[in-house]
């Protein structure tokens, strides 16, 4: 269904729909207390401004930013410091810095608060998701709190004005004597992350530094500049929330088009998300320009599937899970390229100037609808913490939903992820806690031993209590997910689905009906206990984690000896050294050792030197799991792939019959010496017939085809006591496996557990045809190589945790047989 509005309809929809928006009910003269019961610490909270003197950065006269007329990065600290000086409405500090090493910004626009109006506007803060029901009727924070507007600027480094737009925005309501201004101010605080990825500002790129598109990393958080921006958001609790970017003709502006995140009170967003959107619309033609008469609303005027809000990867998706109106902007010129001077000027004014719009449009929209938006932002919190059912949404709830846009699901009652015996991994288990944690779900300790569902449990189980405010954003990233590939014919962008509660190697039960009647405490961080047993046993390590694969590469770089068994597992011989060494790495990185088995046999290993061909997705998974890594590629084959690389990782394709001379004889060298290798999808599978390794013929399924996958281990070297689940960012499996291949890996007869993978017309290339069919093969060449190939992908953007173990246990058997 495409959703086409008459502009006549388009005009009208704002308030038809402003119109709609009730306050749920009347405020209580004697409205119930507005200090929650419980402490609140308001240790370190002073009155506002705080401010601080940024460092200036050098002149960069090689900055990005300046042939298209904005600011560059070295600009920034300065002109943030005169405002700071200028005007009490300004606090500004250095947050944290990018990978690159940058400064990063985060900037607070609001009226001047005593330390007792911050105390107090931190508690009805805490209140509205602590004790929503209560700060629904509670008449003084109604008509004292200062609402909060988010705005994220720059998130593509080579999307530069919403940079422009923050600080023009910051100036005018630090410098306005308005009247009007100092009334929004006293009502708001507008918080900004003037320019999140400073490395791409600078460089013209994209990406920041390390090479990843920030974007994509809000529910991994694998970068300080996310992580920095999940803080704001999470402490912030923005009613809505901006994410400023470009270039697309016409504006974009959210809302999007289905599919939708399954976990969200849709009903509370889109209500107030459209007529927002059509206002700023309304507020872009007012500019005049011929290239701003007109908005692109993707809900309104797009086919399902072409820009979604599916994944809680984005910005604007993660913000939605905490109970914002969000907004994904994009600016319509593109002021990169061939141009002339004043055309990229003019071109980025444009840009600047509809991204101001959005920001004063939102900000007028909050003030406009404040109780009401304050009401359902409580409401979220209040529905979960009341375990209430998501509510159905009839068709024209607004104009244009209908059928194609209901997208819901049933929360469970709890999740528990086990202690002790019952746990796949302690240190991947502590790993999402702190992702639930910091993500701003909440997890408790069980005091005693418990049983639930016909299952024991220890002590210090984590039990996560789904009646809680943020519900949605903890169920997306423990629940399964959904196959949704009946449902869209496209994505905007994978994952179709994530689950880090079956990707990132814990265990994690999922307790419909039930919450276990035990004592319970808060959980502030996860734990994993290191131990070493007592006595002078042998020692073994059963890899499981990335922990395991960091303690037994650490070792292996100090010179300790270690054996791998024939399952995948290690063992150190005891020594007094031996053992000490092992018990430091154990405190270090949480791991626990166990006796070793009577009678053991294995292969001694050495430290393995890892020589890649791919992105910074190999570069970063291989640093996480302790492995020295070098890039190489195939024009630097007999430079970088010396006599001490052990196993060459194949992520990229490498066209053998490109190759110089010189190129050719250093891979034929590194194989004739038994090299291993190591290979990822298609790229791996053809690199291996090329250099007539393995046979195998290797099948992909559509490129968009992503998510969650059913499959069976073999008990081999790399997938010994592996999780039963994998990832796919366009599955690959293995045919007609020649002489010699072992399976270690296979999808299951129903592949799909969750996720988008459509076939083709022919059906060649769809679950149907991966069915029971190899996803991991292993296999030892004459030349004795040792060579494992994936079909699954175990270092997408470094997400998949669980799946790095199996990496990891490949690079030690491709190494040393």
């Amino acid at each position: 269904m495409v959703r086409k509005l008459s502009r006549i309809a388009a005009a009208t929809v704002a308030a038809s729909l402003v119109g709609t928006i009730a306050w749920a009910g009347p405020v209580n003269a004697s409205a119930l207390p507005s200090v929650p019961p419980s402490g609140i610490d308001f240790w370190g909270i002073t009155g506002f401004p705080v401010q601080n003197v940024l460092p200036v950065w050098a002149d960069n006269p090689n900055d990005a930013s300046i042939p298209i007329g904005v600011t560059p990065y070295d600009e920034i600290a300065p002109k943030l410091n005169a405002l700071q000086a200028a005007s009490n409405r300004v606090s500004a500090r250095v947050a944290g810095k990018s990978s690159g090493g940058y400064d990063l910004y985060a900037v607070t626009v609001t009226a001047p608060e005593t330390q007792d109006e911050a105390r107090r506007q931190e508690n009805w803060r805490r209140l509205i998701e602590n004790e929503p029901a209560t700060a629904q009727h509670d008449r003084r924070l109604i008509e004292g709190y200062k609402t909060p507007l988010f705005v994220n600027a720059n998130i593509h480094g080579n999307e530069w004005e919403g940079t422009d737009a923050a600080l023009r925005v910051i100036e005018e309501f630090a410098t306005s004597t308005d009247p009007q201004v100092a009334q929004l101010l006293k009502r708001n605080r507008l918080v900004f992350n003037v320019t999140s990825n400073p490395d791409g500002r600078v460089a013209g790129t994209r990406q920041n530094a390390a090479g990843y598109d920030l974007n994509r990393d809000l529910t991994i958080v694998s970068q300080p500049e996310t992580n920095l921006i999940r803080e704001l958001i999470v402490d912030t609790k923005p009613i809505i929330t901006l994410d400023l970017h470009g270039y697309v003709n016409p504006t974009l502006l959210h809302p999007s088009t289905p599919p939708h995140n399954v976990n969200n009170e849709y009903d509370l967003y889109i209500k107030h998300g459209l007529p927002n959107a059509l206002a700023i619309e309304q507020g872009l033609k007012a500019l005049g320009y011929p290239e701003t008469q007109q908005a692109r609303i993707p809900f309104r005027d797009d086919e399902p599937g072409v820009w979604d809000d599916f994944p809680p990867i984005y910005v604007p998706s993660f913000a939605m899970l905490q109970s914002s109106i969000p907004y994904t902007i994009e600016a319509p010129l593109n002021p990169r390229g061939n141009l002339t001077p004043a055309e990229k000027l003019r071109r980025s004014g444009i840009n600047t100037d509809v991204h101001e719009v959005a920001i004063k449009t939102s900000l007028q929209y909050i003030q406009d609808h404040r109780t009401e938006v304050l009401f359902d932002q409580a409401e979220v919190y209040r529905r979960g913490a009341a375990g209430e059912p998501l509510r159905d949404i009839p068709d024209g709830y607004v104009p244009g939903w209908g059928p194609e846009d209901n997208y819901n699901t049933v929360f469970p009652r709890s999740y528990v992820i086990p202690a002790g015996s019952g746990q796949h991994s302690a240190p991947a288990a502590a790993r999402l806690v702190d992702l639930l944690i910091g993500s701003g779900g909440r997890v408790w300790r069980a005091k005693t031993n418990f049983t639930a569902n016909g299952k024991s449990y220890p002590a210090g189980s984590y039990v996560i209590d789904m009646h809680q405010p943020k519900r949605g954003l903890v169920n997306s990233l423990l629940e399964p997910g959904v196959d949704i590939t009946d449902r869209v014919d496209d994505l905007y962008a994978g994952p179709a689905a994530w689950s880090q509660g079956l990707t990132w190697g814990a265990t994690v039960d999922t307790l419909w009906d039930q919450l276990p009647g035990v004592g319970l405490e808060r959980a502030y961080d996860g734990k994993a206990e290191s131990s070493v047993p007592g006595g002078t046993p042998d020692l073994r390590l059963n890899i499981q984690d990335a922990a395991d694969l960091l303690a037994v590469n650490a070792l292996l770089d100090q010179g300790v000896a270690v054996y791998r068994l024939a399952d995948g597992s290690v063992v150190i011989p005891h020594t007094t050294t031996n053992r000490r060494l092992a018990a430091a790495e154990s405190r270090k990185h949480d791991v626990a050792f166990e006796a070793a088995p009577a009678g053991w046999q294995g292969t001694l290993l050495d430290k393995v030197v890892v020589g890649y061909l791919g992105t910074v997705e190999e570069r970063d998974t291989l640093r996480d799991i302790g492995f020295e890594a070098r890039t190489i590629t195939a024009a630097t084959l007999a430079t970088t792939l010396t006599a001490d690389v052990d196993v060459l990782l194949v992520g990229a394709n490498l066209n053998l019959a490109n190759l110089t001379a010189e190129n050719r004889a250093a891979l034929d060298a590194f194989l004739a010496r038994g090299g291993g290798v190591v290979g990822l999808d298609t790229a791996g599978a053809s690199f291996s017939n090329a250099a007539a390794l393995l046979s195998v013929t290797a099948t992909a399924g559509a490129s968009l085809a992503s998510g969650v996958v059913n499959i069976v281990n073999s008990q081999g070297p790399v997938t010994s006591g592996a999780i039963p689940h994998s990832f796919i960012n366009q599955p690959v499996w293995f045919t007609n496996l020649g002489a010699g291949v072992t399976v270690e890996q296979s999808y299951t007869a129903d592949p799909l557990l969750s996720g988008w993978w459509a076939a083709n017309a022919a059906g060649t290339n769809g679950p149907a045809a991966a069915a029971n069919q190899a996803s991991i093969v292993r296999g030892v060449t004459a030349a004795g190589n040792g060579v494992v190939l994936f079909g699954t992908d175990p270092t997408y953007r470094t997400h998949p945790k669980g799946l790095q173990p199996q990496l990891g246990r490949a690079m030690l058997w491709a190494a040393q047989r």
